[in-house]
């Protein structure tokens, strides 16, 4: 039974090659996008899971008292990750993680910049990285030792053996490498390269002797058991309690493993989002089937009765085209899947996420094509079953049927269709318009004509060499061509790369303290950057007072301090108690993304030292631009300093910001137009059935004089009335869920009706220049001819 059953599916298959052809390349097309967006979400929800025991892993920071609440910060203090180790038994190990800058590295002849990363030993105990040489339970235990990565391996020593080698640099003391780090999968947040270990007398280096006084670790535990963490998280706050002074308490927090990366990217919500769409090109390509299914019901209803006749009973019937459905629907997406695998590569470039390519060979995504061929061949092909199964074979074999099926259904499934495919029209229309509107907002500062070299001292194998001669660089940058003005800075717009301090406001001492971010400046930063002076007056080159007793704020912190005039106001050091004086404000700009809302921002006199700066910034005259950039770059050569050249203007660093952003507008764009291809591919398949029932009362119509225009109409008015009542139904679904998402964003867009009149225009044009196809095909077709088919 079972192969008769098969035997006549295929013969039917190939005997409708139209109709299997459409339904073939709608369900492989939306197999294809389907798996692709599945395996992105996949690696997205799965961040760092990869590890073993990752839900016992958690990352440790803390959060701040503000005025308007508590606000999360990321970074311990170096000995509080051991703290909890040695205090709480239900921890057992932690590492502090802390990512210090590029440092070159050389070995014989061979010279290579790398990332460097400070890290205890436990590392390797609490994460399982692939180690290709190494023991893991040794690594980072000599303070003289190192790990470097598979890729830095290769540079330096190709195809030899790493371990045991020795890798110099610079001012460090020559190191030993002990362990290899294999490739990291894509979806690891982490990615080392060198790796030294962290101690005590490096932890100074940052904060000095006191190691409570300032925050810089990045710290994770690993719990004995999951269920303790519970018990820790009502004991953590002792830690403070103990440790920390009264001003800088808050809570100790703990970050499931499973949610870090999702806390500073916010992907997780964009996977949901594309699973969605997923879902959703998945329902048009099954309405699709559906649709094409019912209207080909026309075509075989002589077969049905004859069945019938023959003594086919219903369930029979329904068995036979339920299996002709899933079949079809097996081959689609078969077909799918290879479509999918082809195209992976280039998907993984496209969102810049390195995804396997070799999921076809997955049992659990073989499942999955399977599943879903089952799952949409079912559902698709149900309720055509049912419709062919009732039909009774006197009124088939007489010819009074009612041909074509449900109307009022099938046209209902065409508004769902298009309902689908407008919504994400939409949406993809307004994540466009609020990431150009981001990108073209006035941040407030000149983000176009500055160029921005790093100079971090960290950079440089001669650390006290370089002092000197970056001040001797930048005095030689003023007397080029074609720059306009030169300043140093710690941070600069669009890339905040400073720190946060507690501030108490002159008559309100007894206040919470204010949580600001600092920045370390030049008198010449707000001029380079073209930042306007709302109030008061920039600092003065040669003022002692300015260097060491007078702040900037910008007016993000006069607002939230609540000073009316807050010239010659002082702000007070909780610890010391020294004081600052407040000598101007700064008109609002911003420091990182417009997602997030302009922070209060207190800007200090760093001095002429380029140990106190990472950045220096040059203002080109938009003009020259281009001269002048080759000048800047002529001019580090000529100094010889032992690091390449690099630079960047602060436009692109803000568009890198928008990462995640740009990713959703491509995955959506593609999904988008694929899934408008679909119901359209589905409306053109109907378009077709609907004019060959009506061949001969459009010939008829023709001999009585009806143009073809007229024709046109005939057929395009009931297709468009279907897309108006889509479009009605789609916008407010559009405007709701996109008004949700904008909620996301500090400085956010208006949706606006224009959006709305495209999109709707688009999806009318799209839906009459698919019908008129047939219509005009149909209108131009001899009526003698067409009075004369059966």
């Amino acid at each position: 039974m079972l192969k008769n059953y098969l035997k006549v599916a295929l013969r039917a298959i190939v005997k409708n090659k139209s109709y299997s052809s459409i339904n073939v390349i709608g369900l492989a097309g939306s197999a294809a996008i389907t798996m692709l967006i599945i395996f992105y979400a996949i690696s997205v929800l799965t961040y760092d899971q990869f590890h073993e025991d990752s839900e016992r892993i958690y990352f440790m920071y803390r959060d701040r008292a503000t005025e308007d609440g508590t606000v999360p910060v990321y970074d311990t203090w170096f000995p509080m990750t051991e703290v909890a180790v040695d205090e709480f038994p239900v921890v057992e190990s932690g590492t502090r993680i802390v990512p210090a800058g590029i440092t070159w590295v050389r070995a014989g002849e061979k010279r290579f910049e790398h990332a460097i990363t400070y890290a205890d030993s436990a590392l390797f105990k609490i994460f399982s990285f692939p180690l290709i040489e190494g023991d893991r339970n040794t690594l980072l235990n000599d303070p003289n030792s190192v790990v470097i990565s598979e890729e830095v391996a290769k540079k330096f020593f190709g195809e030899e053996e790493a371990l045991g080698k020795t890798l110099n640099f610079g001012l460090v003391n020559d190191r030993t490498v002990t362990g290899v780090i294999g490739k990291l999968p894509g979806n690891s947040t982490f990615t080392f390269e060198v790796i030294f270990p962290i101690n005590t007398a490096i932890a100074r280096q940052f904060v000095g002797d006191d190691l409570w006084q300032g925050s810089f670790c990045n710290s994770f535990i690993k719990l004995r058991n999951e269920k303790d963490i519970d018990n820790l998280r009502s004991q953590a706050n002792a830690i403070m309690e103990k440790y920390v002074e009264g001003s800088e308490r808050g809570n100790v927090l703990f970050l499931p493993l499973k949610d870090y990366n999702d806390e500073f990217t916010d992907q997780r919500k964009y996977a949901y989002t594309l699973l969605i769409v997923a879902f959703g090109i998945l329902v048009i390509a099954s309405i699709n089937f559906t649709n094409l299914a019912t209207a080909q019901s026309l075509m075989r209803t002589k077969e049905v009765g004859v069945r019938k006749v023959m003594g086919a009973t219903r369930s029979a019937l329904i068995n036979q085209f339920l299996g002709e459905s899933v079949l079809l629907t097996l081959l689609a997406l078969i077909l799918g899947g290879f479509l999918a695998e082809i195209s992976l590569p280039s998907f993984s470039q496209l969102i810049d996420l390195d995804i396997p390519v070799n999921f076809l060979s997955e049992p659990s995504m073989i499942g999955l094509i399977l599943g879903l061929g089952l799952l949409v061949g079912i559902i698709s092909g149900s309720y055509p079953s049912l419709y062919m199964s009732k039909f009774k074979p006197s009124e088939i074999l007489k010819g009074s049927q009612s041909k074509g099926g449900s109307m009022l259904i099938r046209n209902g499934l065409v508004v769902v269709q298009f309902t689908l495919a407008i919504t994400l029209l939409c949406a993809v229309s307004i994540i466009s318009k609020q990431v150009n509107f981001m990108r073209g907002y006035d941040v407030k500062f000149d983000r176009d004509n500055v160029v921005v070299i790093p100079i971090g001292l960290r950079d440089f194998e001669d650390r006290d060499n370089a002092v000197s001669r970056l001040v001797t660089f930048k005095e030689q940058l003023k007397t080029l061509p074609g720059v306009v003005s030169v300043t140093a800075s710690n941070s600069i717009p669009g890339n905040y790369a400073g720190n946060f301090m507690l501030f108490l406001a002159e008559g309100d001492e007894d206040a919470s303290p204010l949580d600001y971010r600092i920045a370390s400046t030049e008198e010449d930063f707000f001029d380079t950057y073209k930042i306007k002076f709302v109030a008061g007056r920039n600092f003065l080159p040669n003022s002692i007072h300015d260097r060491e007793n007078s702040v900037i704020l910008n007016e993000a912190a006069v607002r939230d301090i609540g000073w009316d005039d807050p010239i010659g106001k002082k702000l007070i050091y909780p610890r010391s108690r020294n004081q600052v004086e407040v000598i101007g404000v700064v008109e609002d700009f911003n420091y990182a993304s417009l997602k997030q809302p302009i922070l209060p921002v207190v800007h200090y006199f760093g001095g002429d030292s380029a140990r106190n700066y990472r950045f220096i910034s040059v203002q080109l005259d938009a003009k020259s631009r281009d001269a002048a950039l080759e000048q800047v770059g002529r001019t580090w050569e000529s100094m010889q300093f032992d690091r390449n050249y690099e630079y960047f203007f602060p436009a692109e660093r803000m568009d890198e910001l928008y990462e995640s952003e740009d990713n959703l507008i491509k995955i959506l764009t593609y999904a988008t137009v694929f899934a408008i291809f679909i119901a359209c591919l589905g409306l053109y398949a109907l378009a077709s059935f609907t004019v060959m029932l009506r061949t001969k009362e459009i010939a008829i119509r023709r001999v009585l004089g009806a143009s073809v225009g007229s024709i046109v109409g005939l057929f395009s008015k009931s297709y468009a009335r279907m897309v108006l009542i889509a479009i009605v139904v789609a916008i407010p679904l559009a405007w709701f869920g996109m008004s949700e998402w904008l909620e996301g964003f500090a400085f956010r867009t208006n949706i606006g009706w224009a959006i709305f009149v495209f999109t709707g225009s688009v999806a009318l044009a799209i839906s009459f220049l698919t019908v008129s196809i047939h219509s005009i095909r149909a209108g131009y077709r001899d009526p003698v001819k067409s009075l004369r088919v059966d």
